[in-house]
């Protein structure tokens, strides 16, 4: 019989990945057309997956559940750990930010539905505090509460695309780009780091790795099968999304609000829809990231002696990207951006080196399959990536 906590830990992988990245994915492929937003999309994905097959790799060779902070530490040194610790905190705040950007937003139209008119410095910070509670709380709530959020999401998610896929449009099922091959080159490159952030679910790794108390090929499933999840999804909107909006539109969008308008168009009760299922993405994938940054910062908190490590953890959690949300209105994509750069060097070319020294170990006991073929390649796509920001 299949654990609960396994099947809760392949939802909080799926979850953590389907946030941003689903609303963002139209707005950065719909200019490539649909064959090649798909094939770009699966390419993301396979490299992807493989990533983080080899942060799990390590992870099970060394103290099972371990954060970045501390692998990074045992097998690349002080350099190496100062470089994961600054990539980790980067990451997962651009991340936070861009997540409270699309919630307060959505929250905010909420309120203002039931007769609530505040203003979105305000429907943020209410987003904030309520998340908050769920990740003092510990990753057994998240679990919980991210597997309601997650069905909610599906259900709002496979209406959604019922009435969008047998909508009346006129709209071009397949339409076809008209872009020179160095245009198709550039929307592309600029399209890699958004999809590299949008199945960015590598973080939760440890933090699921100690709550399951799985071997490696357990936990392995989870991460294949978690990511398959948001791959399919994706996959599935992107169609939809191309189905009901011309191409060019969706290129224009550059907010969750925006993309949700024009989507649901006339049609109130779909607009409803969408605005849960937004929500409910925007939801289960900010717990997972909040979740592996709370616990980083706890972990240090608790290594310099600070009493009630908690609250100082869930301060420098989710305070900061607050902050920046506020601080920098409408910049959704520009938030996922920043983070990209960070993503490729905490998921790709760390775990690559960790890999690479945990593998001369000879109690290495869990190995991944490809060989040294299969981190090379993961490095030239990480180099691709860093290439891609520029």
């Amino acid at each position: 019989m299949i654990s609960p906590r396994f099947i809760g830990s392949t939802l909080i992988v799926a979850g953590t990945a389907l946030g941003a990245g689903m609303l963002a994915i139209p707005m950065v492929l719909a200019p490539l057309g649909l064959a090649m937003g798909l094939g770009l999309l699966l390419f993301t994905w396979a490299f992807t997956t493989f990533a983080a097959l080899l942060l799990l790799e390590v992870n099970i060779n060394h103290h099972p559940g371990d954060n970045m902070h501390a692998m990074s530490g045992h097998w690349l040194g002080k350099g190496g750990q100062i470089l994961a610790d600054i990539g980790m905190i980067f990451l997962l705040g651009f991340l936070l930010m861009a997540y409270i950007l699309g919630a307060g937003d959505l929250l905010q139209t909420a309120l203002a539905f039931i007769g609530l008119d505040v203003n979105a410095d305000i429907s943020r910070t209410l987003f904030t505090l309520l998340a908050s509670i769920a990740i003092i709380l510990g990753t057994g709530m998240v679990d919980r509460v991210n597997r309601l959020f997650f069905i909610t999401m599906l259900a709002t998610f496979a209406i959604a695309l019922y009435a969008m896929f047998t909508a009346d449009s006129s709209t071009p099922t397949v339409p076809q780009t008209a872009e020179t091959a160095s245009s198709q080159f550039d929307i592309i490159m600029a399209a890699l780091p958004v999809l590299f952030t949008s199945f960015g679910f590598m973080v939760v790794i440890p933090p699921l790795v100690s709550y399951t108390h799985g071997t490696g090929q357990q936990f392995s499933k989870v991460i294949v099968i978690g990511s398959l999840i948001p791959l399919v999804c994706y996959s599935l909107w992107f169609v939809a999304c191309m189905n009901t909006v011309e191409a060019h539109e969706l290129a224009t969008f550059s907010g969750v609000k925006e993309l949700v308008a024009a989507l649901g168009g006339e049609s109130d009760w779909l607009n409803s829809v969408l605005q849960w299922f937004a929500a409910m993405a925007l939801l289960t994938s900010f717990l997972g990231v909040a979740l592996s940054l709370y616990g980083f910062f706890e972990e240090v908190c608790e290594r310099n002696n600070i009493k009630k490590s908690r609250l100082p953890a869930i301060a420098l959690t989710l305070l900061p990207p607050l902050l920046m949300a506020s601080s920098a209105p409408g910049q959704f994509l520009q938030a996922l951006s920043y983070a990209g750069l960070a993503l490729t060097v905490l998921a790709i070319f760390i775990p690559v080196a960790m890999v690479w020294r945990c593998r001369q170990d000879p109690k290495h006991d869990f190995t991944i399959p490809g060989g040294n073929i299969s981190l090379i390649a993961s490095m030239l796509f990480g180099v691709l990536l860093v290439v891609a920001q520029f």
